[in-house]
């Protein structure tokens, strides 16, 4: 089952037919996070924190094996003198190397787009200070294999033209989501999305926005969720939360006020959050969805500070009832 939101334009990038080995290893590896159930999300981050699907840790530094490339197969340039040409046994690793591969592909068919040099130069360092290789060195390694695990310039090329060419809103959709799979990675792998936040002592997210829930309250037949989106930086943001990724307990259906909730991984409406100001956010839950007493909530935020969409995970568990807010006594007459 698709996650609620996704736009329908982006299965149509998918080739109906003639895929071969390395097409289907590709999209295997990336459209299963982006189409995966809203409600699996929830209940894999209660259960187990934030972590990728597939995976069975928030911490990827401890994560089991799951392929080797060959030590033969490892690019030149290797001069870490730690192996990292051959590792890639690292789940979210490979994820962050998946959405960054797929992006540099497109962006040799439309130039315009241009390289993802800060978002591989990010992965490089988290990779080095977290696992002890080199990023760069596993990409280069698994780009070298046969049959092909990343997809071919041929590829690009049919994904490119499937979607309506370089300037199509539905490629726009499909790049967003490739860069959400490669930040959220890259969080994950730099240990920025704990699974241990807890309510009330602690935000959801501290960067680059601060993300702190309340608590939630009753409003007639339904619960909301009250979200501050904080910017603690100097310069001017604009943010919007994620429909597909979003949850409280297990309810996904939810509607929000103030901070738009994007259908797709590329908002069509922001909110402006001003330099070192707030916006409050008030997430509304479908009158369908069970309220409960502790709820873990979670979802995804997209923000732009001008330099193009950044995209990060949050969760805090054991969210409660709100404080009541106690009217003010009027002044004496």
């Amino acid at each position: 089952m698709l996650s609620r939101g996704v736009p329908a334009p982006v299965l149509a990038l998918i080739p109906a037919r003639g895929a071969g080995a390395g097409m289907a290893v590709a999209f295997a590896l990336v459209l299963s996070p982006f189409f995966g159930s809203a409600v699996h999300a929830a209940e894999q981050w209660e259960d187990e924190g934030p972590a990728l699907p597939g995976t069975r840790s928030a911490d990827p530094v401890t994560m089991p094996a799951v392929t080797r490339v060959p030590a033969t197969s490892a690019g030149p340039g290797n001069d870490s003198g730690n192996d990292s040409g051959n590792y890639s046994g690292n789940y979210v690793l490979n994820q962050a190397i998946t959405g960054l591969d797929m992006l540099e592909k497109v962006a040799v068919v439309c130039p315009r787009f241009g390289r993802e040099d800060a978002r591989a130069t990010q992965l490089e360092n988290i990779a080095r200070t977290r696992l002890k290789v080199s990023a760069r060195d596993v990409w280069r390694a698994q780009a070298e294999q046969q049959p092909p695990i990343f997809m071919t310039a041929a590829q690009a090329r049919r994904i490119v033209a499937n979607a309506g060419g370089c300037d199509s809103p539905a490629l726009a959709q499909w790049r967003a989501g490739a860069q959400w799979l490669a930040d959220t990675s890259a969080q994950v792998l730099a240990g920025e999305a704990p699974a241990d936040r807890t309510w009330p002592r602690q935000a959801a997210l501290e960067r680059p926005v601060r993300i702190t829930i309340m608590g939630w309250q009753r409003n007639l037949d339904r619960v909301a969720v009250q979200v501050l989106v904080s910017n603690e930086g100097a310069t001017p943001l604009r943010a919007a939360f994620l429909a597909s990724q979003s949850f409280a307990g297990l309810c996904t259906r939810i509607d929000a006020l103030n901070i738009p909730m994007a259908a797709g991984f590329l908002p069509a409406q922001w909110a402006d959050v001003p330099p070192r100001g707030s916006v409050p956010a008030l997430w509304t839950l479908d009158p369908s969805c069970k309220p409960e007493p502790r709820m873990n909530i979670g979802g995804a935020v997209v923000v732009d500070q001008g330099k193009g969409p950044v995209y990060r995970r949050f969760l805090l568990r054991g969210v409660g009832p709100a404080p009541v807010q106690k009217p003010t006594s009027p002044p004496p007459s």
